[in-house]
């Protein structure tokens, strides 16, 4: 397909807005100010705060405050009330924070001052804007677990059971990964399904894992067009009338098909998307030492916006852990190929041509996080750029045709998303500007701030995550978009030029070093040099490394916000060094078992259980044994009868065993009990200020330094 626009009209564009920002610094700002004086006097009249007693100046917020906390004990678990009443009154104070800064804090003193603090402004509006359509987005969701109740039954009675075939495209995940995942979906309660490898990396112990594990292969001659390519290079071959599609690192609940299958018996639906879950920590959590604190960072895109978008039938389909109907697929020529985001595109051909893709908000499944902050940069990067590109290609949201207004108004808002990096790029830049070079972006004093500012911070501190139910707070957000914002600042420029300059890249899973830590210079370089600025502004003024006389409350404003952020910075570099982690995922299972070792039997339990080895709890064991022995799971455990060679080192009560061989008939025990129980996968919620504390002491313990 062609492009919309050409590199020669991006250059162009980019070069007007060039010659505009340098005629700004020509232009004579006391002519503009008084062409607009009447709006000008008015504006700056009506926006001033009521008295100067700081009482008066905290009444709002602190009315606000209390509004909330009354707010969250009448409607603990939010509604559509309480999330109109909460989005309402934000965005009145957010546009009330806007008036006042477009009227009473611009900074017009010369071309340099005014284009930054334009600049600013402009990210402020930017952002309020997406909190405003974000809380608009979500007042409404679905849930759908009754109705896959409904259409369920007539797969448990058997009378509704299409042929399913389960892809698994693989390229360069170890076999180890593979096998748990193929297993995994071999052991799904639904008799008509064929599991397939599709081999993108044409490997032979690959295929020899197909031969063993008795599930069907495929591979081509080439790579062309990646994932896509793959899923389109199989479709061929295979005649079910639905197709699952998991990625090779994850792995599916035993119900997984009984609970997706049976929407396929309304010929509207198209596509049945889950949420992704994770059987291990993201990256930023386990760096920092917060496993269990914070929640994983795709939460609350799986379990709160996505029914947000099944609500205004804008779902999006997420490349894996999802069933769609094969003739859907025929009718569109396949998955398609345009995009390094196949799903995305998927998703919006689908809708466009009146199908339903619908969203089960039910942890059916679950896989492998990335295990290093560069692969986790990486994957929001390639999304990024993956969802720009459709710009390019015809699927503009705005314009393509077939999609109604509510469709376009959520994909819109997903792709806002992606340019809100350069709003927290400005963020991070803007008090630098009066530290460093004298430039003060906003004109405004301390008790303006506590006015306007306050409340609408206040908003946004004490709603979001209440809203959100916990899934995220304002506080980690500005974490991770910190920490990817100059990588994807980039990403969006550089995609927003040249569309395709980037080629599809597979995230890797589990190939991590698991016994040291290492820093990624490449994240955390560019976020040591903002600190090294920042440190260097707030020193600036108290080592008298200025001649300009320094503004009180201009300073106050601008420390605190430096500050602010030096601590955000300090959070994202201790969060790109990469500490080690188990080379396998550990269960809580507390299964009776017998451990032999020498012609010596103790009976106990297991602790923790991974595919790798166990914990046992032994009370009579002895001090100390490093021997080789037989673990035996024995009544009333699920694997009883299942026993084990190990290698044991006991330390006390608690024994750590290492598994050393598994033949595959203890796999097929083992990973379906480990992974496949369904509705095993909890999600994780912490309040708001408690995930503000984790921050706190996030820096201040240094986590990854001290596993050195």
């Amino acid at each position: 397909m062609k492009r919309r626009w050409s590199l020669d009209a991006w250059v162009l564009g980019l070069g007007l807005a060039a010659l505009v920002v340098l005629g700004l610094s020509q232009v004579d700002t006391v002519a503009v100010r008084t062409a607009v004086l009447d709006l000008w006097v008015w504006g700056r009249a009506t926006f001033r705060p009521w008295k100067t007693t700081l009482q008066a100046l905290a009444l709002p917020a602190l009315l606000w405050l209390a509004l909330t906390v009354v707010l969250k004990e009448l409607s603990p678990t939010p509604n559509v009330f309480s999330r109109a009443v909460v989005g309402g009154i934000t965005a009145f104070w957010g546009l009330r924070y806007l008036l006042w800064r477009g009227f009473a804090t611009l900074n017009w003193d010369n071309g340099a001052t005014a284009a930054v603090s334009l600049a600013l402004f402009a990210a402020e509006a930017v952002n309020l804007l997406n909190t405003v359509l974000f809380y608009l987005h979500h007042l409404f969701q679905v849930d759908r677990s009754r109705e896959a109740d409904r259409w369920s039954r007539a797969v448990l009675e058997g009378t509704y059971l299409p042929w399913v075939d389960v892809l698994i495209p693989t390229y360069n995940e170890s076999v180890d990964i593979l096998r748990r995942t193929v297993i995994g979906c071999q052991a799904m309660d639904y008799p008509h399904k064929r599991v397939y490898l599709l081999d993108d990396g044409r490997r032979p112990e690959v295929k020899k894992l197909a031969q063993q594990l008795g599930c069907g292969y495929r591979d081509r001659p080439d790579n062309r067009h990646a994932k896509a390519g793959n899923l389109n290079h199989a479709l061929p071959t295979i005649h079910g009338e639905l197709v699952a599609v998991f990625d090779a690192d994850f792995v599916p609940s035993r119900n997984f098909l009984e609970r997706t299958v049976g929407f396929f018996q309304d010929p509207q639906t198209a596509l049945v998307q889950t949420p992704q879950n994770f059987f291990n920590e993201d990256p930023i959590s386990v760096n920092l030492g917060l496993e269990g604190i914070v929640s994983n960072e795709q939460t609350l895109f799986f379990r709160y916006i996505q029914p947000s978008r099944d609500w205004w039938d804008a779902v999006i389909c997420c490349g894996t852990c999802f069933v769609v109907r094969r003739s859907v697929l025929d009718e569109i020529g396949g998955i398609p190929t345009g995009s390094i985001t196949e799903d995305y595109f998927l998703s919006l051909q689908l809708q466009a041509r009146g199908y339903r893709v619908k969203y089960l908000n039910e942890a059916l499944s679950a896989g492998l996080a990335p295990e290093t902050i560069g692969a986790f940069i990486d994957q929001r990067l390639r999304w990024g750029q993956g969802t720009l590109q459709l710009l390019f290609l015809g699927a503009n949201v705005l314009t393509m045709p077939g999609l109604r207004w509510g469709q376009r108004f959520s994909h819109a808002l997903g792709f806002l998303y992606w340019f809100l990096s350069l709003c927290r790029l400005v963020f991070l830049l803007a008090p630098l500007a009066y530290l460093l070079l004298d430039i003060p972006p906003l004109r405004a004093t301390v008790d303006e701030l506590i006015f306007f500012y306050l409340p609408y911070y206040i908003s946004g501190v004490m709603c979001f995550s209440w809203l959100t139910e916990n899934r995220r707070s304002v506080f980690w957000s500005d974490v991770y978009e910190t920490l990817i914002c100059l990588p994807m600042s980039l990403t969006v420029l550089k995609t927003l030029l040249a569309p395709y300059n980037k080629p599809f890249k597979v995230t890797p899973k589990g190939n991590r070093n698991p016994d040291r830590i290492q820093v990624n210079w490449r994240i955390a370089g560019p976020l040591l040099v903002l600190m090294g600025l920042s440190v260097l502004g707030l020193l600036r003024p108290v080592l008298g490394w200025t001649t300009v006389a320094v503004n009180p409350d201009s300073y106050i404003v601008n420390l605190l916000w430096a500050t602010y952020n030096l601590m955000l910075l300090t959070v994202c570099v201790l969060a790109a060094i990469d500490v080690p982690q188990a080379p396998y995922p550990w269960f809580n299972r507390r299964e009776a078992c017998q451990l032999a070792v020498a012609g010596h039997v103790w009976t106990g339990e297991t602790l923790a259980l991974s595919e790798g080895g166990a914990v046992l709890v032994l009370p009579d064991a002895p001090s100390q044994v490093l021997a080789r022995g037989r673990l035996t799971f024995v009544q009333p455990s699920p694997l009883a009868g299942l026993s084990l060679p190990v290698q044991v080192d006991a330390q006390g009560s608690q024994v750590q065993v290492t598994f050393l061989e598994m033949p595959l008939a203890a796999l097929r025990r083992l990973i379906p009990h480990l992974y496949c129980q369904p509705y095993q996968w909890r999600e994780v919620k912490v309040p708001e200020f408690k995930t503000l504390w984790a921050m706190v002491t996030s820096v201040l313990r240094l986590h990854p330094l001290a596993e050195v």
